[in-house]
Parts: structure tokens; C-alpha cells; sequence
């Protein structure tokens, strides 16, 4: 008497394997990743410095070399020279030139 059964699905050993190796994967790629968003905060922090103080600098310039109305980012912005306030970025007088500087 010859019975054929059709087994259908994975057995749990399969299952096991693929989840292990799912689990290695992602042990080698999490890291990497979370190093690269870091990178890319950082990047973005110093870019959002050097606009505001390209802004800052620009101010001052057309404004006869004063800085009576450049001195804050808020400023920068309601004078159009920035499109909007960096997250995290402030101004900060420089004590040897006297001007200010974004931080």
C-alpha cells in the first residue's frame, strides 16, 4: 500500500534557518545604517550653520556694515535673507570682531 502525501508549507527548521539568517543580516546592516543617519544629522547642522551665517554676513554688507538689524536669527529671517530659522542654531556675538556668529 503506497500513500502519497502532499505536504504543503515549511517545517519549523525551515522556518528557524531563515529566521537566524534574517537575524545575522540585520545585526551586519542596523548598525551601518544608524552610523549613516548620524552622518547625515551632522552634515545637515553644519550646512544649517553656514547658511545662517552666509545670511548673517549678507546683512550686514547691506546694511551699510552694521549690525543693528542682523544680530538675531529671527531677524535673518523677517529681512528675507533666510527662508526659515534653523532648528538648533543661534547667534552669538563674536567678542573679536565684534560682529556675530552662528552656532
Amino acid at each position: 500500500m503506497n500513500v502519497k502525501t502532499n505536504k504543503k508549507g515549511f517545517t519549523l527548521t525551515e522556518i528557524l534557518i531563515v529566521l537566524v539568517i534574517a537575524g545575522i543580516l540585520l545585526a551586519l546592516i542596523l548598525p551601518n545604517s544608524l552610523k549613516a543617519v548620524q552622518r547625515g544629522n551632522v552634515t545637515a547642522n553644519k550646512s544649517d550653520i553656514q547658511s545662517c551665517s552666509t545670511a548673517a554676513l549678507i546683512c550686514y554688507s547691506e546694511n551699510a556694515n552694521s549690525w543693528a538689524s542682523c544680530d538675531t536669527v529671527a531677524e535673518l529671517v523677517s529681512g528675507d535673507y533666510l527662508k526659515s530659522a534653523p532648528a538648533g542654531v543661534t547667534m552669538a556675538q563674536d567678542q573679536t570682531t565684534g560682529g556675530y556668529s552662528c552656532q
